[in-house]
């Protein structure tokens, strides 16, 4: 059997698709399908098939058209009445109306199925159901290539948040009158020491512009200490000296604040304010299951989801050891499968246990969990989001910006926020992080839903915004009016968040029951505690 061509016609003769399978020309079978048209008007035959000189043709008409096999005469009829059979059902699974027009929308598919079925004019012994699959089959390289994407706009996003910190710093030095800090602006000019002068050209030249910075710094402190000038405020009560945890600051930061001390005074330090403080233990009152959770986030101005990911963690104390052998039965709905969620296990911990019954025990059943009252994390999950898909992102946010109709310079910045529905629990200690350096900013109260405050303004995190709680299901709204050379200079916007005593997690992952791994199997006495709180969740 040789298939040459499968074609689809109109009654009146007009070709519609038709796909070769051999070496045939177009204009070939055209004249072939034409041929057609007049042998099945002069046959009385009551056959489904009908043969000239040449070639033999196979059809079954279905409303007002033909699906036509064209074979050569000494094909094997009954083998290509089975695959004008298959053709016929292919066609039936994607057109509903037959129409023309459907006809030509759902073309590619079409051609696609049959190449599936015929391979060289030669038929593959092929079910309907193996077809389909064959056609809806994923591709690993394909996520591959997506996971790569998805690490490009995560490293493109982290540029972009630099580099726009980097232009707001530069626009404020230049606003303020500050020099640049290069090299040539650094180089040694106070001191006629020949022998500094030659250190300086030697080392200093090549070092990097921190350690230039610092160098200069230096030399400009030393002919201040010869000078019988008094003493600064800090010397008087013992100085303050080198402090450990203390902030870093940059060499334009010390400027800054050298110009602006007054004004800054009443500015509470803003170093630790963008870092989730950590809560108290809870207590244990034996068994103490926590699932801790981190969500990061980029969410364009216009409030779409560019990238999502959750990760979390299941973890255990135990601080009885009368209890110290036991299971971790996860909730019924939770399918340990679920290849969405990237389940991880502790390597003591059996996986073919968790696979089959999403239960979290120890490999060997005679050792026991550490009673020690430290957490242990034996479970671990990663999900990460498609592009707009808004499901791992529990807080969502909307901005808008424009010029202020009352302030020259300045401009309104409103932002939306909405509650996930399916998260029923509530979000504390809001921050956003504005990258601007500046103090004329306030917060409009007609939109201000939910009490936000200025809590600070540092030159390294710029303005901060503080809103105590947002509650589940909640929509509100707070704007500023701030000051900025153009609107791209106030984004990225970072989000801080946390809930550390919520009675669910984001995932829905909870552990249902606590049993002995002991041949009882009784019941043990447990309780449970969820956290979630942001790593990387930004307004772009």
């Amino acid at each position: 059997m040789v298939v040459i061509a499968v074609s689809i016609i109109t009654r009146q003769g007009k070709p519609l698709l038709s796909r070769q399978f051999r070496d045939i020309s177009k204009d070939r079978v055209t004249e072939l399908l034409s041929n057609f048209q007049g042998l099945v008007a002069n046959s009385s035959s009551q056959h489904t098939f009908v043969e000239d000189e040449h070639v033999r043709y196979v059809y079954k008409p279905f409303d007002d058209y033909y699906i036509i096999l064209i074979t050569n005469r000494q094909s094997n009829i009954i083998q290509d009445l089975d695959t004008l059979k298959l053709f016929a059902q292919i066609m039936n699974s994607y057109l509903s109306s037959f129409d023309e027009h459907e006809i030509f929308e759902n073309a590619f598919e079409i051609l696609s199925s049959f190449d599936e079925v015929i391979t060289m004019g030669y038929k593959e012994n092929l079910s309907m159901a193996q077809i389909n699959t064959y056609l809806s089959m994923e591709s690993h390289e394909e996520k591959i290539q997506e996971i790569i994407e998805r690490n490009k706009e995560f490293e493109a996003a982290e540029d972009r948040k630099r580099r726009a910190k980097e232009i707001s710093r530069k626009e404020q030095e230049r606003k303020m009158g500050i020099p640049s800090m290069g090299l040539d602006a650094m180089r040694f000019q106070t001191s006629n020491d020949p022998n500094l002068s030659n250190a300086y050209s030697s080392y200093y030249s090549q070092a990097s512009p921190a350690a230039q910075q610092s160098y200069y710094h230096t030399q400009q402190k030393a002919p201040a200490a010869e000078s019988p000038a008094p003493l600064p405020m800090e010397s008087s009560l013992g100085g303050k000296g080198m402090k450990l945890g203390g902030a870093r600051r940059s060499g334009l930061g010390a400027h800054v604040a050298q110009l602006h001390t007054p004004a800054r005074q009443a500015v509470a330090p803003v170093t630790s304010s963008l870092q989730v403080e950590e809560p108290e233990k809870t207590v244990n009152n034996g068994i103490l299951v926590s699932v801790k959770e981190v969500v990061s986030a980029q969410i364009s101005r216009e409030g779409n989801v560019e990238s999502s990911e959750l990760k979390g963690s299941l973890e255990l104390r135990v601080n009885n050891q009368q209890l110290a052998h036991a299971r971790l039965a996860l909730d019924s709905n939770i399918d340990a499968k679920d290849k969405s969620f990237q389940f991880k296990t502790h390597p003591n911990i059996d996986k073919n246990l968790f696979l089959t019954s999403a239960i979290v025990g120890l490999r060997d059943q005679k050792k026991a969990f550490p009673f020690n009252d430290q957490s242990l994390a034996v479970l671990r999950w990663r999900k990460v989001g498609a592009v707009d898909d808004s499901v791992l992102v529990p807080l969502q946010i909307s901005s808008w910006v424009s010029p202020s109709e009352s302030d020259q310079g300045m401009f309104d910045v409103t932002f939306e926020l909405e509650m996930r529905e399916s998260y029923n629990e509530s979000l504390n200690d809001l921050r956003f992080a504005l990258p601007v350096f500046t103090e004329n900013v306030r917060v409009n109260d007609e939109f201000n839903d939910l009490g936000a405050s200025i809590e600070s303004i540092d030159d390294e995190n710029g303005v901060v915004v503080k809103i105590e709680t947002i509650e589940p299901q909640a929509t509100a709204t707070f704007s500023l009016t701030v000051e900025a050379e153009y609107e791209d200079a106030l984004f990225p916007v970072s989000v801080l968040f946390s809930n550390h005593a919520a009675h669910n997690s984001f995932s829905g992952i909870k552990v249902s029951q606590v049993v002995s791994s002991n041949e009882e199997s009784e019941e043990l006495p447990f309780d449970a505690v969820a956290s979630l709180r942001t790593e990387e969740y930004t307004v772009v």
